[in-house]
């Protein structure tokens, strides 16, 4: 079993390790102030928090999966859990087709500035 970043072993518990706690909130605060997950990343780098599951570098994927991941709540709360889904839905371009395949529903589409 593979235990989740900011959570630790002690004595046969698993219990929220308490510096990488506030990583993981930093990441929950960060993406629902708008940050992307590779702005996310970034600021993980520039903090010196090179992975989040092993890897040599943190990868935006591995923020997704963290943000997606109900084993969270405990650190965050349901509310601002629950406020990632609905964001990370909003954001998702993916949509399904009749036999439930994902595909994107088109290109993205950054937001027509005036000038």
């Amino acid at each position: 079993m593979k235990i989740p970043y900011g959570y630790v072993l002690v004595n046969q518990e698993i219990i929220v390790h308490e510096e990488k706690e506030n990583v993981v909130r930093s990441i929950f605060e960060y993406y629902l102030a708008g940050a992307s997950l590779w702005k996310i990343v970034d600021m993980l780098y520039a903090k010196g928090i090179f992975s989040l599951i092993g890897n040599p570098k943190c990868g935006w994927a591995a923020v997704d999966k963290l943000l997606a991941n109900e084993k969270y709540i405990p650190i965050v709360g349901v509310e601002t859990y629950i406020d990632a889904q609905f964001e990370r839905e909003r954001r998702c371009n993916v949509d399904y087709d009749k036999a439930g395949h994902p595909r994107k529903m088109s290109k993205y589409q950054f937001p027509s500035h005036t000038v």
